[in-house]
């Protein structure tokens, strides 16, 4: 009987010790975070004046796509506040080609969920909402929008991580430049650093 309660007690103690150093592990506080790497804005369906589709897309050739945002890791979800750009250097608009900058800036505000957050490895899942504004060809407007992102982030130290990042943005609607369910995505590498 007396085994059986110092074997309960030990376990538990072994079992205390092991969950803080599981905590200890976890990431938590104000971070700032980058990342950089390629942006694809989705084709569009060309729409008449009488608000049919034509059968003729906008096409847009990949750019560059970046983000910067500052953030709180609460240890297995994150709220973040960034800013988000997609670009492509030309495309077609109805077959013609074109080779002026599409810009789309996003400000956003998105929730993170970190799987594995007290892990090396952690994959991620997030959402976003914002204000989306689209500068092509010399005409721009603005608009809200909303998306989603997930990733994968190594813990290089107790205050870094790289992670790739995936996200996608719907923006929908856009009435000066005649947009509907406008949407671009970005595919970043980036680092994140805890204060």
């Amino acid at each position: 009987m007396m085994n059986t309660r110092k074997l309960i007690f030990g376990l538990s103690i072994g079992a205390s010790l092991l969950g803080v150093n599981v905590l200890a592990e976890e990431n938590s506080g104000w971070y700032a975070t980058g990342s950089i790497g390629a942006s694809q804005i989705a084709d569009l369906d060309i729409i008449n004046s009488n608000g049919v589709k034509t059968g003729q897309k906008y096409t847009f050739d990949s750019g560059l796509g970046l983000d910067l945002g500052i953030g709180y890791d609460f240890g297995s979800s994150r709220v973040e506040g960034s800013w988000s750009r997609g670009q492509s250097p030309g495309g077609t608009d109805a077959g013609v080609v074109f080779n002026d900058n599409v810009t789309i800036d996003s400000i956003l505000l998105s929730a993170y969920y970190d799987f594995r957050s007290a892990k090396q490895w952690s994959p991620f899942l997030g959402i976003s909402v914002g204000s989306t504004r689209v500068e092509d060809r010399g005409v721009d407007d603005t608009g809200a929008s909303y998306g989603f992102g997930f990733g994968l982030s190594y813990k290089t130290s107790d205050t870094s991580e790289v992670f790739y990042k995936s996200t996608a943005l719907i923006t929908p609607e856009l009435d000066t430049i005649g947009v509907t369910n406008g949407v671009y995505g970005n595919g970043t590498i980036g680092v994140r650093f805890i204060f």
